[in-house]
């Protein structure tokens, strides 16, 4: 079990700390345009078209006035729903729209098709809740009287950056044997190439149960809020109720077999007054937009922009994270920490291992240069070490794409984080490794989330943002390479020597006022420009059932339409040209009005 919580807050209130505001000369903005005719086509130039069942689109950040962060800052630091009370029943759109700020947009940057979920109304919500009861559920007691369920089911995280790990650390004479037998283990066992792999999709578990927190009182304007089940369902108290549970969401033998698991469920239901967030709608609608505009920002002006890169992108800018403000993202992330585990505070600050590597000083920017250095190396080994025979029968795609592989983990903002965990501490503490992995997830992307609100709060004119963050898994998952196969440390070894840490994560928080290319949202968009190597951005229909009766169907498809609105479209964020020119269908169309107003399930939460 949990170590009890001691007697400090479990949640600490946090402040708004703002990114300073740069000087007018140093203000710059993306303002991508549309390539001109017979102009050949880059990541900076804007797409003519959209084609989506998404409902992200391409979007610019919102600048949030000090009132609306505050609002949103505050829903970082809230307790748990006490119980649910009696309310009317959803809407469909704001079904669509909790979902849209939940599992159709959580990752962000690497949307990796693992994750979908069946939503459950209020009779199957009770039920639901019966079995989680019979489960056995120790982070948080189980509510009655929900207004509906997400139940989430996750698979082990496969994508080409996997298949490429296939071939990874073999010995040259043994690897004609060697390869085929990982192969089968990873298509039949769901084996791992290296630890962190598998860790990846405990982590996005950790960042969708987040997101689901605020997606249920964004769409609610305040008056609903979500009970969060995030502890791993694998070694349940009953095991006949999970499989009940699993026959309720529909997981059949074959997704099974596959890898499919119930991974996260989230009651929502409306709470009480005295628990209910003070919003008003139009603030709703605002936060609900400035959420889906965030993206991971990599490029540093001036400092790692390609040198076809605009002028923009070409000068650094005298601008700087401030101290306080990381002091508030690691306030928020052990909110998340204790929210998730149940452990206490000061537990949660000894397990969650974080070194600042700080490229302001003389020190952090030598640490910043032995990091990348070894990740080099490795990648060095990676490609001198690959199978010939498979990297000639491939074309040598595999060589190429390690080679690709570096800008991964291009590690570039003025305060970096290396997170991670130690297993026998975790374990010492009473949970599961993959509990707390999970957990760690949904820290990291509370605590960025805290940066991206001060870089998003009374915008500059003429500026896409005052600061971002990226929240990335590559330098880590490189560094595992080099544990597994070469003999490497890991990379929060010389920070913490002696307590066997794995590291997860890294944040490079950044103050810039120029957005990334419009290349890195157009490839979770177009298959056309690098979509296949990434999953594009899901529609409703592609990963959300909803449950009616007995029967399953897709959210948002109906004969042969499915979704093209843009969740929160009123709000008007879409990306345009300088001379406001818009990209033909970014606004999307809503869904008719006689379906997305009517209720789901009709009778409301009783």
């Amino acid at each position: 079990m949990p170590t009890p919580v001691d007697e400090s807050p479990a949640s600490k209130p946090l402040e708004l700390v703002t990114i300073p505001v740069p000087p007018s000369e140093s203000g710059v903005r993306r303002a991508a345009r549309f390539a001109a005719p017979g102009e050949k086509r880059t990541r900076y130039h804007l797409p003519e078209s959209l084609e989506s069942a998404s409902p992200v689109g391409y979007r610019t950040r919102v600048s949030l006035s000090r009132e609306e962060a505050g609002t949103l800052l505050s829903l970082l630091s809230r307790p748990r729903p006490s119980r649910f009370v009696p309310g009317p029943a959803p809407t469909e759109r704001e079904l669509f729209e909790e979902c849209s700020l939940g599992v159709l947009s959580a990752r962000q940057s690497t949307n990796f098709r693992g994750q979908r979920e069946v939503l459950l109304g209020p009779e199957d919500s009770a039920r639901a809740a019966s079995l989680l009861r019979r489960i056995g559920r120790a982070e948080a007691p189980v509510l009655d009287g929900a207004a509906f369920t997400h139940v989430v089911l996750a698979r082990p995280y496969r994508t080409p950056f996997t298949f490429l790990l296939t071939f990874v650390g073999h010995k040259p004479l043994t690897s004609l044997l060697t390869v085929p037998l990982r192969a089968w283990a990873k298509r039949f066992r769901h084996a791992d190439d290296i630890p962190t792999v598998g860790y990846l999709k405990e982590l996005h578990l950790g960042v969708l149960a987040d997101a689901m927190e605020r997606a249920a009182v964004i769409a609610s304007a305040g008056t609903r809020a979500a009970q969060v089940f995030l502890a791993p369902f694998e070694r349940p108290a009953d095991a006949a109720a999970l499989r009940e549970l699993e026959t309720l969401v529909g997981l059949t033998p074959a997704e099974r077999a596959a890898g499919w698991r119930v991974s996260l469920v989230a009651q929502v239901g409306h709470v009480p007054e005295a628990e209910r967030v003070p919003m008003e709608r139009a603030t709703a609608r605002r936060l609900g937009a400035a959420l889906l505009a965030l993206r991971s920002e990599r490029i540093q002006p001036g400092v790692n922009a390609e040198p076809s890169a605009p002028a923009a992108y070409q000068t650094r800018q005298p601008l700087d994270v401030p101290d306080e403000l990381t002091v508030q993202a690691g306030r928020a992330a052990y909110n998340a920490f204790v929210r998730f585990t149940g452990v206490s505070r000061e537990r949660a600050k000894e397990l969650m291992l974080l070194e600042r590597i700080d490229v302001l000083t003389p020190q952090g920017r030598e640490r910043l240069r032995e990091v990348r250095e070894e990740l080099e190396r490795i990648t060095d080994k990676i490609i001198a070490r690959l199978p010939l025979w498979a990297d000639l029968a491939l074309g040598r795609a595999l060589s190429r794409n390690s080679a690709r592989g570096r800008k991964a983990f291009a590690l570039a903002g003025q305060r970096i984080y290396v997170g991670g965990l130690s297993r026998r501490e975790v374990e010492r503490s009473g949970l599961s490794f993959a509990h707390a992995v999970r957990a760690f997830g949904a820290a990291a992307a509370r605590g960025a989330l805290v940066a991206e609100v001060a870089g998003t709060t009374e915008i500059p004119e003429g500026c896409d943002l005052r600061g971002g963050v990226c929240l990335m898994a590559g330098p880590v998952n490189q560094n595992d390479i080099g544990k597994q196969f070469f003999g490497g440390r890991d990379l929060l070894e010389q920070a913490f020597a002696g307590r066997e840490p794995t590291s997860l994560l890294v944040w490079t928080f950044k103050a810039k006022t120029v957005a990334d290319p419009i290349g890195n949202e157009q490839q979770l968009l177009d298959a056309a420009r690098k979509g296949a190597l990434v999953d594009l951005r899901p529609g409703p229909h592609d990963v959300v059932a909803v449950r009616r009766g007995t029967v399953l169907g897709p959210m948002r498809r109906s004969g042969g339409r499915v979704n093209a609105e843009r969740a929160f479209g009123d709000v008007g964020n879409f990306v345009t040209d300088p001379e406001g020119r818009e990209i033909a269908g970014n606004r999307g169309t809503p869904w008719p009005a006689d379906e997305a107003d009517a209720p789901v399930w009709p009778g409301g939460a009783r």
